[in-house]
């Protein structure tokens, strides 16, 4: 543990509140995921802002735009361990972001080793739902899918648009350098007329390329040359969306490459990376049996091991959430929660996020200003959203009452 250990979270792992004296940054809502996986690296011998330090980034903006907040966050940790280099431990999408600092030509060389947790070196398919739909794909209630439903809809109501594809092409171009990369291959498919063969879609032919990618891995021999430690772990056994069956549509802006109709899915990936894309970049490979989310506490054992570290791990498993609540709210609105189970993730000064699993419960809902208030509730079972317009005139307080059950089937009721 000579070096210090700075950990990169992926997307959608990075939220700030604005204050006076600057922003305040957060794991926000995924702090489920990763506040548990901190811990356990603290239980190690890590003592944040000692030798261990978190990479908080813009990750909704495109992979490279955030390559000086990592330097910063670099330069910081050798200033307070007087030490060269650091160590970096990257989850999903912060895999990207290490590598795009690396490969590029402001590489200060203080880098050691690199460990990547279920990072899409070659892309990933889901990102085809939320780059060319702004949606998720069907039946899939990952933690993962959550968040990008409930940001979507945070970002929606502070950009104040309601067309969810110009929210993410204009506000989330991120997803875009997460697509499926010419190295994935073809992963689009149809079937003739009579149904009788498969046709795949040329990559290279695609309507939406991803460029970042691309381009990262044409020049792969750069981080090869400037990393000799290199250490890739892929979740494994869970099926992971692989292939996407498409119909032709003549709409240019939404399903420009074809509108998913059926999925073809493998069980060697962690239900959102592909072990083939895991292991894009190589290094020692680790194959974990567990979640993209899961991998993070599954990997302690073996992260002990490359870090030099001798005791043994607290292992928290986090796996897929089968009950949950994700409730968000504009500053007007007040939740009260009957059961003491949510947590409360303050989004860019302007929404809060309320979340809980197993939140069967009830929750008060209380708009204490006149004004236009915007609500969207989502469990596993069901999502609504609300736009409440509250007359100067006429207005009192109103109060609503979510009651939720153990399976995450609610109702609201006006009180």
């Amino acid at each position: 543990m000579d070096r210090p250990l700075i950990l990169i979270p992926g997307i959608f792992g990075s939220v700030y509140t604005p204050t006076p004296f600057g922003k305040i940054w957060s794991f926000g809502p995924a702090g489920y995921v990763y506040n548990p996986f901190v811990d356990n690296l603290k239980n190690l011998g890590f003592i944040e802002d000692k030798n261990l330090f978190i990479c908080y980034y813009e990750w909704w903006k495109s992979v490279p735009d955030s390559i000086n907040t990592l330097i910063d966050v670099i330069n910081t940790a050798k200033l307070k361990t007087k030490t060269d280099k650091v160590n970096l431990l990257c989850h999903s999408m912060g895999g990207l972001l290490a590598r795009a600092y690396i490969q590029s030509d402001i590489f200060n060389n203080d880098v050691d080793k690199v460990i990547f947790l279920a990072s899409p070196h070659l892309g990933a398919a889901n990102a085809y739902y939320g780059w060319e739909g702004a949606t998720v794909p069907p039946d899939d209630d990952d933690f993962v899918n959550i968040l990008f439903k409930g940001f979507l809809w945070a970002f929606s109501k502070m950009k104040g648009e309601t067309d969810a594809v110009r929210v993410i092409r204009e506000y989330i171009p991120s997803v875009k350098d997460l697509l499926p990369s010419l190295g994935y291959d073809n992963y689009l498919f149809k079937y003739t007329a009579n149904n009788s063969r498969i046709i795949f879609k040329n990559i290279s032919y695609m309507k939406e390329q991803n460029i970042f990618l691309n381009n990262l891995n044409n020049n792969q021999d750069v981080f090869y040359e400037k990393i000799k430690d290199i250490f890739c772990f892929s979740g494994d056994g869970i099926f992971t969306n692989k292939f996407i069956q498409v119909e032709e549509t003549d709409n240019e802006k939404i399903w420009p490459d074809g509108k998913p109709v059926g999925i073809i899915r493998d069980e060697k990936g962690d239900g959102t990376v592909l072990r083939k894309s895991a292991f894009g970049i190589m290094g020692e490979q680790f194959i974990i049996k567990s979640s993209h989310v899961g991998i993070l506490n599954e990997s302690l054992q073996d992260l002990s091991s490359i870090l030099g570290l001798r005791e043994k791990p607290k292992i928290n498993i986090l796996e897929k959430i089968f009950s949950y609540v994700s409730i968000l709210t504009d500053k007007k609105v007040m939740i009260l929660d009957r059961s003491n189970k949510t947590k409360s993730y303050d989004l860019f000064g302007e929404l809060t996020w309320h979340f809980a699993s197993k939140p069967k419960g009830e929750y008060e809902i209380s708009i204490l200003q006149p004004g236009i208030s915007n609500i969207y509730i989502q469990t596993n079972k069901q999502t609504i959203s609300k736009r409440i317009n509250t007359a100067k005139k006429h207005f009192r307080s109103i109060k609503s009452i979510i009651e939720i059950d153990e399976d995450g089937n609610f109702e609201l009721k006006e009180r």
